[in-house]
């Protein structure tokens, strides 16, 4: 396998995102440069990138070190840990090249970290196999992300739905409708200032919401230089989708998310708290899933996974870490 440096894998963003599509049983969006490469920057920057490529396609990591771990090496975006670190149609070939790299590298690790696996897919069989007898193997944590089909458009979507979460969106719909409230829906925000320009306005909803008083929004640290990075990626590759609900010309809710690889992945939405008796959380997510349906988009990948999110969302996909020590 041929070692990539920094400037060689944003190179071969296109080409990369391209493998992830090809590659069965993992968290496609989760997995891309879209997601990878502005968590590593937001919250692990000062750890190396380890990143490779072959004939069977990319593999991307990164490198830590701790007194009590030693050197370990774990996925680009270790916080929800949804990504993969394997990107190539050859689930098997791929696997087997890395765990030869991982015997014969030259970075002396302790422990891998490894995310995004599927228990029922080849990464995993072909892991356990390989590294089983001359390592320790065990299971991480896992993670569920809940997905709703799209199929049969916004019909199809509602009639998966249980009776009475319809009528709440129907009554929310028609309460929306009187008070006036209208939908800015917004497909195409290249260049990538007009996609900074879009995160601005959100923060300022984003400002008025529980969230702020509660610490647990996009407003500031990390999470806000990831969505900064994201965000003008997405808008370059006409990935992004924004939705913003307003009243008497004031923002009140907001919603957006990326679009790749016939999918929808929501990213964040939230929503002035005074406003809160108009439903405006359900609000945006009907309107969204209404033009991602008019779009043709097959599915919307709402994240990990929530009470809420279930009356959203008809599956449940579980991936788990794999950790891998040296005896």
């Amino acid at each position: 396998m041929r070692k990539l440096t920094v400037e060689q894998l944003e190179q071969r963003t296109e080409d990369f995102d391209a493998a992830v599509c090809q590659t069965p049983d993992i968290d496609h969006f989760c997995s891309s440069t879209f997601w990878i490469l502005p968590a590593w920057r937001a919250f692990l920057p000062d750890h190396r990138l380890w990143a490779h490529e072959s004939d069977e396609g990319y593999i991307a990591l990164g490198i830590g070190s701790d007194r009590s771990l030693g050197t370990y090496i774990h996925p680009l975006e270790a916080s929800w840990a949804l990504a993969s670190p394997f990107l190539g149609p050859n689930p098997a070939g791929l696997t087997r090249q890395f765990i030869d790299l991982c015997r014969t590298s030259c970075v002396d690790w302790d422990i891998l970290f490894l995310s995004g696996i599927s228990p029922d897919s080849t990464y995993f069989h072909e892991l356990i196999r390989g590294f089983r007898g001359h390592y320790s193997l065990g299971l991480g944590p896992s993670s569920v992300r809940r997905v709703a089909s799209l199929d049969g458009g916004i019909d199809g979507f509602l009639s998966r739905r249980s009776s009475k979460f319809r009528a709440n969106l129907r009554r929310s719909r028609r309460r929306g409708e009187e008070a006036g409230i209208e939908v800015d829906y917004i497909d195409s925000a290249s260049p990538s200032e007009a996609a900074d320009d879009l995160f601005d306005r959100a923060l300022e909803v984003e400002h008025r919401s529980w969230k702020a008083g509660a610490d647990t929004g996009i407003i500031d640290g990390p999470m806000k230089t990831f969505y900064r990075d994201m965000l003008p990626r997405l808008a370059r590759r006409d990935a992004l989708r924004f939705l913003f609900l307003t009243l008497d010309g004031k923002d009140i809710a907001y919603c957006f998310g990326g679009v790749f690889n016939g999918g929808f992945r929501g990213l964040q939405m939230s929503f002035d708290d005074d406003y809160r008796s108009h439903s405006p959380g359900s609000l945006a997510q009907l309107h969204m899933i209404d033009r991602l349906c008019e779009e043709g988009v097959e599915t919307y990948d709402l994240g990990s996974d929530m009470d809420y999110k279930r009356r959203w969302a008809e599956q449940g996909i579980e991936t788990l870490a794999i950790i891998v020590r040296r005896i």
